[in-house]
């Protein structure tokens, strides 16, 4: 008797980490009044409050912040340095727990409520894409404040 079998295909093959993308948008104003529309951040550090975990520390010339949402409650709040200056970045938003399968476990999608800052350098914080599925995308624009040098 000879039993053939196909081995399943242990290893998983889809992306399971999902972040919400942060861009930003300030005006730079020179000496001689010029300003300039600016797309990135430069010397900016992201910190998760309620961890001890650095994700970005003075990081400079980054088109995108990645933020990983918590998947335990509704809120994850960061802070984040820029300027000398520190604010707090709070965004509220669903958890949605996915089975995908045995090799590859659960994925946590997320979808967007609201997003809320101190108001001290980020002007203005909108959601352009609430659903948070994937590691490529831009779910929050932030407008930061006008700088002088």
């Amino acid at each position: 008797m000879l039993l053939a079998s196909c081995q399943p295909d242990t290893g998983c093959r889809q992306e399971t980490k999902v972040t919400a993308g942060v861009s930003v948008e300030w005006n730079k104003v020179d000496t001689m009044g010029v300003s300039t529309r600016i797309t990135q951040w430069d010397s900016v550090t992201v910190q998760g409050v309620g961890t001890d975990s650095i994700l970005y520390s003075n990081a400079r010339s980054i088109n995108e912040l990645r933020l990983p949402l918590r998947p335990d409650t509704s809120l994850t709040e960061y802070e984040i340095t820029w300027h000398g200056l520190t604010e707090r970045l709070r965004i509220y938003h669903d958890n949605d727990r996915r089975y995908i399968s045995m090799a590859c476990g659960c994925i946590i999608f997320h979808t967007l409520d609201t997003v809320v800052s101190d108001q001290i350098f980020i002007e203005k914080a909108e959601i352009v894409n609430a659903a948070v599925e994937n590691y490529e995308q831009t779910n929050i624009h932030l407008t930061l404040a006008t700088i002088s040098e």
